[in-house]
């Protein structure tokens, strides 16, 4: 981010760091911040292992966070483990490929760019100018070639998501797996599909899952059992569910048979009445939650720039949210009973668990060892 008098110099950096680039003497600066980010994702899975345990889950349904997943999660610490061999054993190799990612950038069909630009009226018109030159002239052109045409990948597979789908296939099944850190709690997670590829996703859904996380999640896991935090996430963009707890102090076999009981609740509640007690109050009252989640507080400058950004990326329009707002707002007794049913027979149901290896070995069912 800049001032609307440092534009200029904003775009010179961008310039610079895609043009005047020096690997002949990085190595060393490369492997610390290397190690560095290692040693740091190794000690948020200590510390986090909720948010691990959870991409883990959705990385087994989808290409997309599959992908996700390997750049962010556990996996990722496999990739910083292959790319730190890759470069003490030929720096000069790892440094071309380098180089090569930057040639790609540069020597890419200046059709599939996007450059998103945020601030007030004054600031954008300023940095209009800066960059349509930073674009035409700044980033210098192969002229000897024709760049590819970037194909709409809203429309058509991008490579990465056909190589990951394959990979998916034979080397990445859906399996309960475990996770071994040195902690003293427990990050116990499990999910599956509600929703099969192709299926019509409701916004009632995210009221279901806004009324476990505050209901059955925090007054049974987080309040009677004593874990620091217990969700409910359901994406409707693949369909998934999962159940995860933060910070928590029970064996994952306990917590794990408390999620067991998180569908038969909400069935209770709507057997007992508690759902349409006082004018569908609690209905109402989950509603409410959820609208708050949707509409969250005033975002800065940079989120409302990314969120336009990833909007834009993924084709969502301004009628497919509000399509979601309503039905979110139409949400009914028969909208919980039939995510409760749905959750009490997911399909490809499957575990995570970031625990301690002494939470592994005293557990009394098969899981994959992970160790990190």
């Amino acid at each position: 981010k800049c001032t609307a008098e440092r534009i200029p110099e904003l775009f010179d950096v961008f310039t610079r760091i895609l043009t005047d680039v020096n690997m002949d003497d990085a190595q060393d600066i490369v492997r610390n911040a290397l190690k560095s980010n290692l040693s740091s994702k190794k000690s948020s899975i200590a510390s986090r292992g909720h948010s691990f345990a959870d991409r883990r889950i959705r990385g087994r349904y989808s290409v997309r966070n599959y992908i996700s997943e390997k750049i962010y999660g556990v996996s990722s610490i496999r990739s910083y483990d292959s790319v730190l061999e890759s470069l003490d054993g030929d720096w000069d190799q790892f440094a071309l490929l380098v180089r090569g990612v930057l040639r790609k950038i540069l020597d890419g069909s200046r059709e599939g760019m996007v450059l998103n630009l945020t601030g007030d009226e004054a600031v954008l018109d300023a940095a209009t100018e800066h960059a349509e030159e930073f674009l035409t002239n700044g980033l210098p052109l192969d002229l000897g070639r024709t760049p590819d045409v970037t194909p709409d990948f809203r429309s058509s597979p991008h490579p990465w998501m056909v190589s990951a789908e394959r990979e998916m296939e034979e080397a990445d099944p859906v399996r309960d797996e475990f996770i071994s850190v040195s902690t003293q709690v427990a990050y116990t997670a499990e999910g599956g599909r509600l929703y099969g590829p192709g299926d019509e996703v409701s916004g009632s859904t995210s009221v279901v899952s806004h009324y476990l996380t505050t209901g059955y999640m925090w007054d049974v896991i987080r309040a009677k059992n004593g874990a620091y935090g217990a969700y409910s996430s359901f994406a409707r963009t693949d369909g998934v569910a999962t159940l995860y707890t933060y910070r928590d102090p029970n064996s994952p076999e306990d917590t794990l048979s408390l999620f067991a009981d998180a569908a038969d609740s909400i069935l209770r509640d709507s057997e007992s009445g508690a759902l349409s007690r006082d004018d569908n109050a609690a209905i109402t009252t989950a509603v409410i939650g959820t609208v708050g989640s949707l509409d969250g507080s005033a975002l800065s400058a940079r989120d409302a720039g990314w969120v336009a950004l990833t909007r834009y990326l993924r084709g969502e329009s301004p009628i497919s949210r509000q399509k979601w707002r309503n039905a979110v707002l139409a949400t009914s007794e028969e909208d919980f009973v039939d995510f409760a049913r749905r959750l009490k027979h997911w399909k490809e149901f499957s575990i995570a668990v970031v625990a301690s290896q002494s939470a592994f070995d005293d557990l009394e069912r098969e899981m994959f060892l992970i160790k990190t």
